[in-house]
């Protein structure tokens, strides 16, 4: 199994603290990925989550998260998407090129990036 590499680079976070009503700026490094699954790779579910998402089914993955790896969001065939863990996903088929040693192209990953 290749090694997808995940960048680890560090990001803040400013949130207002309600007890001394102060903006607090924390640092924070995302987990380190424990899988090697790419968008448009094809995975299938462990585990039932819904109506539209059962057990067997055979899902695309349709975002990897720069700040949170081991989450993916996943499409289905209607269109719909959903987000799950990586570890209640089996990697069915490796569709994309992993001739790419690291997708750190923070500026690709505009999904789920909270300030």
């Amino acid at each position: 199994m290749e090694t997808v590499r995940f960048p680890a680079k560090p990001f803040y976070v400013t949130y207002k603290d309600f007890h001394t009503d102060k903006l607090m700026r924390i640092k924070r490094r995302p987990p380190q990925a424990n899988h090697s699954m790419l968008p448009t790779d094809i995975v299938e579910l462990k585990t039932t989550k819904n109506d539209d998402w059962q057990a067997g089914d055979s899902e695309t993955i349709k975002h990897v998260s720069y700040r949170n790896p081991n989450i993916l969001q996943l499409e289905n065939d209607s269109g719909q998407t959903t987000f799950v863990r990586s570890d209640v996903v089996l990697l069915k088929e490796q569709v994309a090129d992993r001739g790419v040693p690291s997708v750190d192209d923070f500026k690709r990953n505009k999904y789920l990036l909270w300030p």
